[in-house]
C-alpha cells in the first residue's frame, strides 16, 4: 500500500484530498503546515508527499529543497500543488526538482493519474 503525506494549510483541501486518497486505497497522513510535514517525512519516510506552495512556517519550495538534500529521503516522491505558475524562478526550481506539479484545481482523475504514474 502506498503511504501518502498530504501537506497543506488549508483544512478543507487537505481533508478533501486525503478522504479521496483514503477510499482509493492509499495509507494517507496529514500535516498543516511545511515544518510540520518535515517532520512526518524524517519520522515516517512515506512514499508520496503532496504539497501545497503557500504555507506558513516553511513553504513548499523550502520543504522539498530539504527532502532532496536528504540523502536518507531520495526515494520520497514529490507532488506540489500550486495555484499559479507565474514567472517566478524560485517555481522553476521547484518544478524541476519535484516529480510532478499540479495546478488548483485539480480533477481527481489527475490527482490518480499522475499518482498512478509516480508509482508505477
Amino acid at each position: 500500500m502506498t503511504r501518502v503525506l498530504i501537506i497543506d494549510d488549508e483544512p478543507s483541501i487537505r481533508q478533501l484530498v486525503a478522504t479521496l486518497l483514503t477510499l482509493e486505497g492509499f495509507d494517507v497522513t496529514t500535516a498543516a503546515d511545511g515544518r510540520a510535514g518535515l517532520e512526518q517525512v524524517q519520522a515516517s519516510a512515506p512514499d508520496v508527499v503532496i504539497s501545497d506552495v503557500r504555507m506558513p512556517h516553511m513553504t513548499g519550495y523550502e520543504l522539498l529543497a530539504a527532502i532532496r538534500a536528504n540523502p536518507k529521503m531520495v526515494n520520497v516522491r514529490f507532488i506540489l500543488l500550486t495555484s499559479s505558475t507565474g514567472d517566478d524562478p524560485a517555481a522553476e526550481i521547484a518544478v524541476a526538482m519535484a516529480d510532478a506539479c499540479l495546478t488548483k484545481p485539480f480533477t481527481r482523475g489527475l490527482l490518480l493519474d499522475t499518482l498512478r504514474t509516480l508509482n508505477a
